[in-house]
């Protein structure tokens, strides 16, 4: 996951993929976002979550 703020001052995060794929690494965009608030923990945890629901890969992921 990276973060930034654009020069307009808005939130930015980017969420990428990383696998491999007949022996060969990949990475992927998975999804590029506005985070409409702060950069917080707890605001890109909750975008985070919502980009893993929209792909329906919550279960997934071990955010624990």
């Amino acid at each position: 996951m990276y973060a930034w703020t654009s020069p307009n001052h808005k939130a930015y995060m980017a969420i990428m993929v990383h696998f491999e794929y007949k022996r060969q690494s990949m990475a992927m965009l998975l999804n590029l976002i506005e985070v409409p608030r702060s950069h917080s923990g707890a605001n890109l945890a909750e975008a985070f979550l919502d980009v893993l629901r929209a792909f329906g890969v919550e279960d997934k992921v071990n955010i624990h």
